[in-house]
């Protein structure tokens, strides 16, 4: 639960801030150095860098969001409530700080404050989203209050919730044994469609072409929704290249969707990772419309489809995606 959280919050930080790199080089060399560091993982220099970076060139938003996420990162959780709490005060209440807060709250345990702030970052939020409606579930699991946590999912599949995978996991041991955990677990299959003809889309390819699934009957799809700022996306792909390059030329056809809002950097990417399966990218971001057909609201999310064109699983990952593709190509 709480790697979740953690990276929910990195997440929406990063969506929020992480285009805003600041437009002077000097400034530019700083945010290399720190993210270099943060994605080695050598947080303890990362920090120090960041904090020289602060001295050098005054608070910017992508400063702030990098300490908070090196601190929580080295688990100094009470520097970093010290740390968001200051923000707030400087700068007011805002969805971001107070989600921080949340997060920070949970991972120290202070699950009645985390439940107020939860609750009020709910009540402000210009879009009330699933992942919000999560937060407050967690809480109330954690505290044993089972039919409040259930209320609170079926909150968040109202606002979109489709992740069922999640749920699966022993954290939510507490309803294991409640029959409505596993009707909401049963109508969020039913949502995405499994067992159904897939929603049918075309988009542009980066290289031109059209792609449209309904023109793929007779081959297992994997439709990839990815992003570059997305870790454990471009974490994933490596697998997703093994796996194409092994069934490929029995039928596999991948297609990654990316939610950049710069298609020049997806296209880079897929370039320069030499990932030869196909990719579409409409700038678009969040507000892509294959996006909103399939109502993803995380990342990355894969859907596999078999060769009658029908949605067979669902962010299926690792070695049991090579394992439900196989099954499906034996198909016939």
């Amino acid at each position: 639960m709480k790697k979740l959280i953690v990276l929910s919050v990195i997440v929406s930080f990063l969506l929020m801030q992480l285009g805003a790199v600041g437009a002077d080089t000097g400034s530019k060399e700083w945010l290399q150095r720190i993210y270099r560091l943060y994605g080695e993982e050598r947080y303890l220099e990362a920090l120090k860098a960041l904090e020289d970076a602060l001295k050098a060139l005054g608070s910017s938003n992508e400063l702030i969001q990098l300490k908070y996420n090196i601190l929580v990162k080295l688990k100094r959780y009470d520097e970093a409530l010290t740390f968001i709490d200051g923000q707030i005060k400087k700068s007011g209440e805002s969805e971001e700080l107070l989600t921080a807060k949340y997060n920070l709250l949970f991972l120290q345990g202070n699950l009645v404050e985390a439940l107020k702030v939860a609750m009020k970052k709910y009540k402000i939020a210009k879009n009330k989203s699933p992942w919000d409606c999560m937060n407050i579930m967690h809480v109330y699991l954690r505290m044993g209050s089972k039919n409040d946590a259930l209320d609170w999912l079926q909150e968040a599949v109202s606002r979109g919730f489709i992740s069922y995978r999640l749920l699966l996991d022993k954290k939510y041991a507490l309803l294991e044994r409640e029959k409505r955990f596993y009707e909401i677990i049963e109508n969020i299959k039913l949502s995405v469609g499994l067992g159904y003809p897939v929603k049918n889309f075309t988009v542009k390819l980066l290289n031109g072409e059209d792609f449209t699934l309904r023109n793929q009957k007779g081959k297992v799809v994997l439709i990839y929704f990815w992003a570059y700022w997305c870790e454990p996306c471009k974490q994933e792909m490596p697998h997703l290249d093994k796996i194409y390059r092994e069934f490929k030329d029995k039928g596999l056809e991948i297609v990654g969707i990316s939610l950049d809002s710069s298609i020049k950097k997806a296209e880079d990417f897929t370039k320069q990772a030499r990932l030869q399966w196909k990719h579409s990218c409409s700038g678009k971001e969040w507000q892509d419309e294959t996006v909103g057909l399939y109502g993803v609201n995380s990342l990355p999310s894969l859907w596999v489809v078999d060769r009658k064109g029908i949605l067979r699983s669902f962010d299926v990952k690792g070695e049991e995606l090579r394992e439900v593709i196989a099954a499906l190509l034996s198909e016939q």
